[in-house]
């Protein structure tokens, strides 16, 4: 016997549908038509409260869905934009350039795997030569099979052809999905279901109607889900998927100290005490203490001093090195590892913060993270170094990058990391690299290994990764994000 006291809003709603069927040939066609999700009808019925009202047979049926890589795609396959102007009769290499922008190439080689286009030479830069019309014909009757499927309708017949294709490239995939036919029988059909309230408002308590309707009976002995009242913010969270990454790429994790001495965050890095970044204006050093030990060990400072002294002239001197500062990146912790090292190979990373004078706006901070990243071994490369980083920056999603050489004191050749940023439609610097000299290399014990090292900036990639438009908008009380 059906209970109409305990059934949901939703379940009364397809109760009352259902009175008005006789049979239903496809529930998911009525779910589909009327907006009930066809999951939650699909356990009302096996839950049996219908039976005895209804009979429903299941059936299976194939469908076909775009695949993750079909997605990617959003609606257009390549090769079908220049196919399209192709049939329509333009053949001219600048004006097809022109209209279809960097999308050309992709266009182009796409119809070119399939040896349907050539380029030929003429006057400017010549023109694009048709060699096969059927294929670009059947790029557009392609296009038209993948563009029902991504509207969840059913290829037309005779697409045969197409399917086999786009399932061949990866765009789309078979889904075998259950169906169900229905029989209402009288006992439904009969039935009275009454207005039973589900919600008691407060009009119904203020007017006293509450004691004249019929409410639905409420389990207060029914077990409640678990909520969870606080949740990691996007920092921690893009920490810890980064965190991940470097660990299944086989690095071991390492950290360091938020106040350093200048000895460790520029001396042991080769970079001279007369250079810029040791300013005021780019560093915060400390009033209490003013001044940390230099380490114990005495070879370590004579070799800095001495390398100093050989490369760039004048007198360095232990108190500018023992001052006390806000550390200003994170390859301090380098610098103590690889003494630590001493020539030995191994792969580190580390995500700290660090801090900087810097002026604050869209996409600088004064305080952020670094991710800091070093492997020491035998013939690394430049390209050693991009491969690691491409790789990283894959894991995350990012295709788009770019390396561009810069200078930094203690790399060389060193390498700054841009990345796309859709929102701001450019790209944004998101770190530095390079391979360690041996100037800095030989006093930390490590000067007969290559060494390439990277930081980067994780609160530019959150930028990327979340789309904001600010890095502020990453930090603080703020968790609309």
């Amino acid at each position: 016997m059906l209970d109409l006291l305990q059934l949901s809003g939703k379940q009364r709603q397809f109760v009352d549908l259902l009175q008005q069927q006789q049979t239903v040939t496809s529930l998911r066609s009525l779910c589909a038509q009327t907006g009930f999700d066809v999951n939650f009808i699909n356990g009302f019925l096996r839950s049996g409260a219908l039976d005895g009202y209804v009979q429903w047979q299941e059936h299976s049926q194939q469908r076909w869905v775009l695949t993750a890589k079909g997605e990617d795609l959003g609606g257009l396959l390549p090769g079908v934009a220049l196919a399209d102007r192709l049939l329509a009769g333009i053949r001219d290499r600048a004006t097809l350039q022109a209209d279809l922008g960097p999308a050309f190439s992709l266009n182009y080689g796409a119809l070119r795997r399939e040896q349907a286009v050539d380029l030929v030479d003429g006057d400017g830069e010549g023109a694009v030569a048709v060699l096969k019309s059927s294929v670009l014909s059947a790029y557009q009757q392609r296009q038209g099979v993948f563009k029902a499927i991504a509207c969840g309708e059913v290829p037309a017949a005779g697409a045969a052809s197409s399917l086999e294709w786009l399932q061949q490239q990866g765009y789309i995939t078979s889904r075998v999905e259950s169906d169900y036919s229905l029989t209402v029988l009288p006992a439904l059909q009969a039935l009275e279901l009454g207005n039973v309230i589900t919600a008691l408002g407060s009009e119904l308590i203020l007017s006293g109607q509450w004691r004249e309707v019929e409410l639905k009976p409420y389990d207060i002995h029914a077990e409640v889900p678990d909520v969870a009242y606080g949740r990691p913010t996007i920092l921690t969270q893009c920490i810890q998927r980064i965190r991940d990454i470097f660990l299944n790429m086989g690095f071991n994790e390492m950290s360091g100290y938020l106040v350093e001495s200048a000895f460790w965050n520029f001396d042991a890095l080769f970079t001279p005490q007369d250079h810029p970044a040791r300013e005021v204006q780019d560093t915060f050093y400390l009033a209490h203490p003013q001044t940390l030990p230099l380490p114990e060990d005495p070879t370590l400072v004579a070799q800095v001093k001495q390398v100093h002294e050989a490369n760039y002239g004048g007198q360095w001197t232990e108190a500018e090195a023992s001052r006390a500062i806000l550390r200003a990146h994170t390859t301090t912790s380098t610098a103590r590892r690889l003494h630590q090292l001493q020539g030995k190979d191994g792969k580190y990373f580390s995500i700290d913060r660090v801090f900087r004078n810097e002026t604050v706006d869209r996409t600088h901070l004064a305080e952020f993270h670094q991710i800091e990243g070093v492997v020491v071994g035998e013939l690394l490369s430049v390209r050693t170094l991009m491969g690691y980083l491409t790789y990283f920056y894959e894991r995350l999603g990012f295709k788009n990058l770019k390396f561009k050489p810069t200078y930094n004191p203690y790399t060389e050749p060193s390498l700054e990391v841009f990345a796309y940023h859709p929102p701001s439609d450019r790209y944004l610097e998101v770190g530095n690299s390079g391979l360690f000299r041996q100037e800095m290399l030989a006093p930390l014990g490590g000067g007969e290994k290559s060494t390439v090292a990277w930081g980067l900036g994780l609160e530019r990639i959150a930028m990327l990764l979340y789309d904001v438009e600010k890095l502020s908008d990453l930090i603080g009380p703020d968790i609309r994000l």
